[in-house]
């Protein structure tokens, strides 16, 4: 184990051969100019992929949020009981805010101010509840609400008002997965963690649970194994982007975008790593980047895992260029943030965090000799509004195209 270990600390230090700098000592960038070029386009059939090479991934820089966003907001969620949530999964729109959890609390309906408007549906193996949750999807413009549990038949489906309406049979039962409803022609469009066994990755049906067309599972079959994980995280209207999250074992592949309508499983982005074996990794796609990260298995008992901190990197879909990078919120005073990575999500930047944590955060950043004058005092007011006993407070900022 003590070999192991070495192995994996001594790997990564070469993975982040250029993002261990001290960051104290770095301005903030304004952006990739500056960076080497790290990838170029390849042809892959149909498809042109954006292909990063991790030996050139030789840059560090410290990105402030508003390189990647609009203004940041500061919600205060509802105080009453029946509104209390936990660090918890969010989604947004242009009026609501929707968060949930894999515990045992009910989806929470919030408007953009953060008054608490409804429950969706309740925890429960009943008609209209739900256990653990794997995917949602909250529409505002059509006024649906999409729950997909965990090894599910049929997703859930509730108005923004909580009424429950007909759920929507699937035709398959998905272990995981992540689903797209497109109400204009009444279809979903649905990939899954393809397990040994089920004969499909993705697939196109209509409400009814009737299958329109699907895509054999192929060279992507992974083994029954729910360390993996399927995610889209829906950041460009009108893309399916998919992420195979393979780590038991790891292997080389891709960001996807499912093009239902062409049924076509089109890879767009992929990080050529001269590892073995390749660590750990994910991908997120934004409006004008592409985004990773790799970590590697640090054991912790004879039969579990953890990770070990990931290293970030940020390439540019139009230059190429890209570097490591450490994300830090300059609305806030620039405190870095930490699970940068799955931050992005529905087109918004959030992080939904007790009133606790955030104080001591801030009391931190105002310790800092490089703040405005308007600034301290906009941090020292935010302060002093969080109690611990209040719910949370959600930081939300809409990406920038």
């Amino acid at each position: 184990m003590e070999k192991f270990g070495n192995l994996i600390i001594g790997s990564l230090c070469l993975l982040l051969a250029g993002s261990c700098q001290n960051s104290n000592n770095m301005s903030f960038s304004n952006g990739l100019e500056n960076s080497p070029v790290v990838g170029t386009f390849v042809q892959v059939g149909d498809d042109q992929v954006l292909a990063c090479d991790q030996k050139l991934l030789t840059d560090s820089i410290r990105l402030p949020l508003s390189f990647l966003t609009e203004e940041a907001e500061i919600i205060h969620l509802d105080n009453r009981d029946e509104a209390l949530v936990s660090d918890s999964r969010l989604l947004a729109s242009d009026n609501y805010i929707l968060i949930w959890n894999n515990k045992q609390n009910p989806f929470k309906l919030f408007d953009r101010k953060g008054k608490f408007l409804t429950t969706i549906g309740a925890y429960g193996q009943g008609p209209n509840e739900y256990l653990n949750v794997y995917d949602a999807s909250l529409d505002e413009k059509n006024n649906r609400i999409y729950i997909l549990p965990w090894q599910s038949a049929q997703i859930l489906v509730y108005d923004l008002e909580g009424n429950p309406l007909p759920p929507i049979p699937l035709c398959l039962r998905v272990p995981k997965g992540t689903f797209q409803v497109n109400p204009q022609d009444s279809t979903v469009a649905v990939v899954l963690l393809p397990f040994q066994g089920i004969p499909a990755i993705a697939w196109t049906q209509d409400f009814q649970g009737n299958r329109i067309n699907f895509i054999e599972s192929g060279h992507l079959q992974t083994p029954q194994d729910f360390s993996n994980e399927v995610i889209t995280n829906n950041n460009i209207a009108g893309t399916f982007d998919v992420n195979i999250l393979c780590i038991m074992p790891t292997r080389v592949d891709s960001l996807y975008h499912y093009d239902f309508r062409n049924n076509r499983l089109r890879p767009c982005f992929t990080l050529n790593f001269y590892e073995d074996p390749i660590p750990w990794h994910g991908y997120v796609e934004l409006p004008n980047h592409f985004m990773g990260d790799a970590s590697y298995p640090v054991r912790e008992s004879a039969n579990t895992f953890t990770s070990s901190p990931p290293a970030y990197y940020i390439v540019d879909k139009k230059t190429g260029k890209g570097a490591f990078f450490r994300l830090y919120n300059d609305f806030l005073g620039g405190s870095e943030i930490g699970g940068a990575l799955y931050s992005f999500c529905n087109g918004y930047f959030y992080k939904n965090m007790e009133p606790a944590n955030l104080k001591n955060m801030l009391e931190e950043t105002l310790k800092s000799d490089g703040l405005s004058e308007e600034k301290r005092q906009e941090l020292t007011t935010l302060a002093q509004s969080l109690h611990e006993n209040d719910n949370n407070i959600v930081i939300l900022a809409k990406l920038k195209h």
